[in-house]
């Protein structure tokens, strides 16, 4: 009950989230551990290597909670603890390509244990970290089109929306549709402003920061990050954050540039 609570007040009210947290681990610690152990730990993770700036100590809460999952019992928290650990405390202190296998066997799990939620959080996760390695364009749209199929049949609309907006970046970067991209995205912002979906409008505005940075559409980039706000506070943890850091940086850095005459 508190790990699917906790996942909402991540994605609604970000600044509640540790309150939740905190209740799982003390709970495990006072009354044993359950099933919801695995998560309260890895969950703990996230908060150390995000908001308190201390991955090394995240990193440590991650294992631990994935050696609470090799006890009997805990297999029902298989996939979000790999969604969790791999999505937000790894990716702090071990290159990102680490996290490609542990998200898809997180995700496979999923399938298997009827957790397809969380099952499909993995496939989104390992989606963005594909694209944030490098992986080429081309395998990348592939890949996505192949997992919009599956979300769509899992009935899963929170997850299609965000791959969605992945795959039309990666078309947009190719040259695939560009006007209907900026349509699709625009209307995924309109969606989020209406739905007061601060986790979507995060990520949609992420990835056309993408697309301004890598067609040096400084203004734009610009115009973005002055309107978009801090978008870090609703995608916590998350390499998509530690990237925005980076993109708005450079943004901030063409924009002086462009003004001093460099």
């Amino acid at each position: 009950m508190n790990e699917h609570l906790a996942h909402c007040i991540h994605q609604i009210e970000p600044t509640m989230f540790p309150l939740i947290i905190f209740q799982m681990v003390t709970t495990s610690l006072k009354h044993g551990l359950s099933s919801s152990s695995p998560s309260g730990f890895a969950g703990l993770g996230l908060i150390l290597c995000g908001p308190f700036g201390k991955p090394h100590e995240g990193r440590e809460m991650a294992k631990a909670a994935e050696l609470i999952l090799e006890k009997p019992g805990m297999r029902s928290a298989a996939s979000y603890t790999a969604f969790i650990t791999q999505s937000y405390c790894y990716h702090w202190v071990s290159p990102l390509q680490n996290t490609m296998a542990p998200l898809l066997k997180g995700y496979q799990v999923g399938l298997e244990i009827g957790d397809t939620d969380r099952a499909c959080y993995c496939l989104i996760s390992r989606g963005y970290h594909l694209f944030y390695i490098g992986r080429g364009l081309d395998s990348i749209q592939n890949e996505l089109e192949a997992s919009i199929q599956v979300v769509t049949q899992l009935k899963q609309d929170i997850a299609r929306l965000r791959i969605i907006i992945l795959l039309t970046t990666a078309k947009k970067l190719r040259g695939i549709d560009v006007e209907a991209g900026d349509k699709i995205l625009d209307s995924m912002l309109a969606t989020a402003a209406s739905t007061g979906d601060v986790n979507l409008s995060a990520y949609a505005n992420s990835m056309n920061l993408e697309v301004f940075v890598f067609f040096q559409q400084w203004k734009e980039a610009v115009e973005l990050v002055e309107k978009a706000g801090d978008v870090r506070l609703f995608i916590v943890s998350t390499y998509t954050a530690t990237r925005y850091t980076l993109l708005e940086a450079l943004t901030y850095l063409k924009a002086a540039q462009s003004s001093s005459g460099w």
